[in-house]
């Protein structure tokens, strides 16, 4: 069984969440959770992240992921991250008003003892067992690429301008490469999808929350957007949580 929950709040510091969400329960053995954020220093932000996350779910929930191999679902979530991208591009020529419009775009595909994780952007995925929360993406933006490159410390990352410097985003290309990658769950294991706004205020007291509240998701989605709603929070957080039960 999966157990989901998920939830956004506007920072005190923004007038407009351009984050967004979807849940796809496809049976009790199989959901889909995406997360996307809209670029704020583009136009029509909200609109891109909205479009994005429709899309994929729209491809997800179209494919048969209970029956399908590994090699097909991980296909399936290539073409269907390019086609999100494609709709953003088309949205953007259909309404001028949105013409330069982005998000990134973070997918997670639960399967009996099975995870797949599709990402572009920084938002992350983060999976929880016994006690600790392990990243599973990359974020594509300046910081994360000079720590990969050696040139700054993790540490320095975290205050690094380059933070809100993107690499990878929706609407830009007209072709994409997303991270695609297969992970094994097991029982009592919770899959965390977070926004840069949530994880930036990441800290012992959060991640101590993760882990008291895993198998109660619904609990964990408010404790976690409370603190999205302090007046530390610099940007709109989203999480989007499911635990995983088995016999």
């Amino acid at each position: 069984m999966i157990y989901s929950a998920a939830g956004s709040v506007t920072s005190p510091a923004r007038s407009n969440n351009e984050d967004s969400y979807r849940v796809g329960r496809i049976s009790d053995d199989v959901a889909v959770l995406i997360i996307a954020d809209g670029l704020g220093g583009c136009p029509a932000g909200e609109v891109a992240s909205a479009v994005a996350s429709d899309s994929m779910l729209e491809s997800m929930e179209s494919t048969d992921l209970a029956g399908s191999a590994d090699a097909d679902i991980i296909s399936r979530i290539y073409w269907a991250f390019n086609k999100a991208n494609i709709d953003i591009l088309r949205n953007s020529m259909e309404h001028p008003e949105h013409e330069g419009m982005c998000s990134t775009l973070t997918v997670a595909v639960i399967r009996n003892e099975e995870l797949f994780v599709g990402h572009y952007g920084d938002c992350r995925c983060y999976l929880v067992r016994n006690g600790v929360a392990e990243c599973l993406t990359e974020d594509h933006n300046l910081a994360a690429q000079m720590v990969r490159e050696g040139r700054i410390s993790r540490e320095e990352a975290k205050t690094h301008y380059g933070r809100s410097s993107l690499i990878n985003c929706l609407g830009e290309n007209r072709f994409i490469k997303p991270d695609i990658n297969r992970y094994d769950i097991i029982s009592g294991d919770c899959v965390i999808l977070a926004s840069d706004g949530l994880y930036s205020l990441m800290d012992e007291n959060m991640t101590r929350d993760i882990s008291e509240h895993r198998n109660n998701v619904e609990e964990l989605v408010r404790v976690l957007l409370e603190r999205g709603d302090s007046r530390y929070a610099k940007d709109n957080a989203t999480v989007v949580a499911a635990y995983v039960e088995r016999p």
